[in-house]
């Protein structure tokens, strides 16, 4: 019954939400991956033949400096995390001996491999670019400023309307060649998007895919006290091509209801799953609001 799912699980060792069961503080890697895909195996279920799904995650390594939010006893506290790859039942930090000090666990290609080994098809491994992201304190490697958007189906046809998401064309003026057409002139900066008169121009605008395979969506303070939101720009591609019209997404992690005001915007319906009551109340006042609105 589900023609969409859009969702960003919590990322591993990155985040305590401040509920019992949450996902993202398993002792191992392994065991978060497993448990992300046996919410995959039951999103291919509810799917429709013709549904799309797509899981933004980012990834982490197994060492990290700084401080963490480490759970003992039931209440929160501040520790020294130089080991964060491991978190024991305790609470306390320990160390995977199977892995080499600070190295990047590749968790989104692990996921999505996994994916395609459970009968999935992967369109797309989008990046998302994060021009304005969390500065990083490292000098001994690059700053990490992006994330990756897996497009995945169960079938080989399903929906996308690609000219929902079409990015405008950029002319320059027609220059007075012989055979009247608009050519890119001379003197244009040549790191614009400028339409010229390729055998795969469209006049409806052009495939976001055909001059980058990453979007160039900055990152958005949430006033809704939720640190992990998306921004609103992140999400509408993903819902205007992956659901009809009257269509229904589904977020299995809603958090403060983001997706799902893209949705009643959109005239999409929505579900949503999410396990803090506080982002529960946060999401009915702004899903209320949205709806009053689309009346």
């Amino acid at each position: 019954s589900i023609d969409c799912v859009i969702t960003s699980p919590p990322y591993w060792q990155l985040r305590d939400y401040g509920y019992t069961g949450q996902w993202g503080l398993e002792p191992t890697f392994q065991q978060y991956l497993e448990h992300l895909w046996s919410m995959m195996d039951e999103i291919h279920r509810v799917l429709k033949p013709t549904g799309t799904v797509w899981i933004n995650l980012g990834d982490s390594y197994s060492t990290q400096s700084g401080t963490n939010l480490a759970i003992s006893k039931g209440k929160h506290k501040e520790q020294d995390s130089t080991y964060l790859t491991n978190r024991g039942e305790s609470g306390n930090l320990i160390k995977d001996k199977t892995l080499p000090n600070k190295c990047l666990l590749l968790l989104p290609h692990r996921f999505a491999i996994g994916c395609i080994e459970r009968g999935y098809i992967m369109r797309n491994d989008v990046i998302w670019a994060k021009r304005n992201g969390m500065p990083e304190s490292v000098t001994d490697r690059f700053s990490k400023k992006h994330e990756y958007f897996f497009f995945m189906v169960k079938s080989e046809k399903y929906f996308f309307d690609l000219d929902a998401i079409r990015d405008k064309h950029i002319w320059g003026e027609i220059d007075k060649r012989a055979d009247g057409k608009r050519h890119l002139l001379n003197g244009l900066s040549q790191s614009g998007n400028y339409a010229t008169n390729a055998v795969s121009f469209n006049e409806k605008g052009k495939n976001p895919g055909s001059v980058s395979d990453f979007w160039d969506v900055c990152t958005k303070p949430s006033s809704h006290k939720h640190y992990a939101s998306y921004n609103d720009e992140l999400l509408k591609k993903p819902i205007l091509a992956g659901c009809p019209i009257g269509g229904t997404v589904y977020d299995p992690f809603m958090g403060t209801g983001s997706t799902a005001e893209i949705c009643v915007r959109t005239g999409r319906n929505y579900i949503g799953s999410e396990m803090s009551k506080e982002y529960c109340d946060i999401a009915d006042k702004r899903l209320n609001y949205q709806n009053k609105l689309a009346l």
